[in-house]
């Protein structure tokens, strides 16, 4: 089972796509298709894509939607019994899609997260894999570390970042693809928990690199993003943990909220960050549903679950903190 789809979910990315679709032409194993699904883009996008690529298929969307949306579109069109997603912004190694398809050869994996590094520094990750805190929060993981940090196989993480990712489809359609009540942001860990929920490991595929302009497509220092991502985030937990374990996580969420909130005000973002926690309550109907969709789901115990997250998610965090000021540790 080699045969792979590509979707890349595009807004205003006119000044990437050359590089990326380059990249991808160039491929050891190329691309059975490739889906470029534009989001209502004011830039050339389109006609660079008609002009210079014309074996792209294209889905042009009458508005702007957002990403999951975006994304969702291009799932749905394609063929292949293996899909990536890819970010607008990146450019692939030649051997990206031999290696990121590599890990599905084992039918119990259902995703996989390839190596991202930093466009301008590819010797340091951006992600590789996300890990999840029982307390509600998701981490890149090894982001601004050195890739040789990390373990030189693949291993298990708990889901793949959809800035470059490969899904199994049989997986996709046993789960749903990304919830389109995120708009962006989280979508893809929401993903990830209902993929874990229904037995599917994830994967990291080392020596499947991707450059990532980081941040080029969607800015963290907007107010949208912090807003985004503090509402989604309380969605992710608040449908996903099983009951029991919720419980025992409030008082490691409550803690992880205030410094999360204290960190967001010294930056500047406090306000935003609050203002996604307080439209969160307006999701509480959306919260049921998706937990009754995981009962549905799930397949693993509450403690196989547990065991599927990060461990001493303080430590991680202050980690993570560290890694963020100093990149390279030091």
């Amino acid at each position: 089972m080699r045969e792979l789809s590509v979707v890349i979910p595009n807004y205003n990315g006119g000044a990437y796509l050359g590089p990326l679709m380059e990249s991808l032409r160039a491929q050891s194993l190329p691309p059975a298709e490739i889906w470029v699904v534009d989001d209502a883009s004011t830039d050339d996008s389109v006609s660079l894509l008609r002009s210079r690529f014309p074996h792209v298929r294209l889905l042009i969307n009458e508005k702007n939607f957002g990403f999951a949306v975006t994304a969702n579109r291009g799932l749905r069109a394609a063929q292949c019994p293996l899909v990536a997603l890819l970010n607008n912004d990146t450019v692939i190694d030649a051997q990206w899609s031999l290696e990121a398809i590599r890990p599905l050869e084992d039918p119990s994996v259902g995703s996989v997260a390839t190596r991202i590094v930093f466009y301008e520094n590819p010797d340091i990750l951006d992600s590789a894999g996300d890990i999840y805190l029982p307390g509600g929060i998701a981490l890149k993981r090894g982001s601004h570390r050195r890739a040789e940090d990390l373990p030189a196989e693949g291993d298990s993480v708990f889901s793949a970042c959809a800035a470059a990712a490969v899904y199994r489809q049989d997986a996709l359609a046993q789960t749903g693809l990304l919830d389109e009540c995120f708009e962006a942001y989280y979508e893809d860990v929401d993903l990830g928990f209902r993929l874990q929920h229904a037995g599917w490991r994830c994967v990291y595929a080392p020596a499947a690199v991707c450059c990532h302009h980081v941040s080029a497509s969607y800015r963290p220092a907007s107010r949208r993003f912090h807003f985004l991502s503090s509402r989604n985030s309380e969605v992710v937990f608040w449908s996903n943990l099983p009951a029991g374990l919720l419980l025992r996580c409030l008082p490691e969420h409550a803690l992880l909220l205030s410094a999360q909130w204290l960190d967001k005000m010294l930056h500047g973002h406090g306000l935003a960050f609050l203002a996604g926690k307080l439209a969160f309550l307006g999701r509480i109907g959306l919260v049921r549903t998706k937990r009754k969709e995981v009962r549905r789901l799930s397949k693993l115990t509450d403690r196989e679950i547990e065991a599927r997250m990060a461990p001493r998610p303080f430590r991680l965090l202050l980690d993570a903190y560290k890694a963020r000021r100093h990149p390279l540790g030091v």
